[in-house]
């Protein structure tokens, strides 16, 4: 019997992560600002430097990062997550070519409005984030 569970809980889980991972895709569109969307949720998700790090250099801009301001966006990325906690898509708000907006849950922290909005180049961003409280 014991045995029979140890295989069945991963299998469970696997199963649940299919699911979260579809209401996430249906959530967030399969566009190149969707794109960015996902790889920023999946980075603070984690909340920990190295997939910051790996956010932040994968999607510079044309100008570059000096060391210390990686380091610095890298130190309050992960701060923030750390505070927040995981964020869950709810809801696609908007999605056009120059904008994406999605309301995020956190269990912690309650609900917040994401826009991805694409920076004129050349910049240090390839897309502006902006996380704000959602209104009630």
């Amino acid at each position: 019997m014991r045995l029979r569970r140890a295989f069945i809980t991963p299998i469970m889980m696997s199963s649940c992560i299919a699911l979260v991972g579809c209401r996430d895709g249906a959530v967030v569109p399969d566009t190149p600002l969707g794109h960015v969307a996902a790889d920023w949720l999946a980075a603070h998700n984690r909340a920990e430097g190295h997939a910051a790090v790996h956010y932040t250099l994968t999607h510079q801009g044309e100008l570059k990062m000096s060391g210390a301001q990686v380091d610095s966006v890298v130190y309050a990325s992960v701060k923030f997550a750390q505070a927040v906690g995981p964020l869950v898509p709810v809801r696609l708000l908007e999605s056009s070519d120059t904008s994406l907006v999605i309301l995020l849950r956190s269990r912690s922290s309650g609900e917040f409005t994401a826009r991805f909005k694409p920076v004129a180049q050349p910049a240090l961003l390839q897309v502006a984030v902006r996380l704000d409280r959602a209104e009630p």
